[in-house]
């Protein structure tokens, strides 16, 4: 009986130390599989990139010169709008001076026949 639980005792070890090593050996294995599978990702996607360089060169200068002119548009409403605010500014100036003018002799004028001149 003593006999059956040391072999008993011996195959849980050996079981334990088999465990082990297959885990050791998952472990670098996937590790090993994962720099692989990076590696080869950033070596496609650098082949890619270097194969459609004059593709996405002319992709990005499309762009700058789609916001460019969508800038220039922009900016170009924009000029004009102030220039019309501005001649529209002169004219309410003008237009509440000649308002406090009249207003002030209309109310010099009513002020005189009150007081009785």
């Amino acid at each position: 009986m003593a006999e059956l639980l040391q072999d008993a005792d011996l195959l849980v070890r050996r079981f334990e130390q088999v465990d082990q090593s297959i885990a050791e050996r998952i472990e670098k294995a996937s590790g090993d599989a994962a720099g692989k599978a990076f590696l080869a990702f950033k070596l496609n996607f650098e082949s890619a990139v270097e194969k459609d360089v004059d593709k996405l060169l002319q992709a990005g200068r499309y762009a700058a010169a789609q916001i460019g002119n969508q800038l220039n548009t922009q900016s170009l409403q924009l000029a004009v709008m102030h220039e019309a605010f501005e001649r529209k500014a002169y004219r309410l100036m003008a237009l509440v001076t000649g308002t406090a003018f009249v207003a002030g002799a209309l109310g010099g004028v009513i002020g005189a026949k009150l007081v009785g001149a």
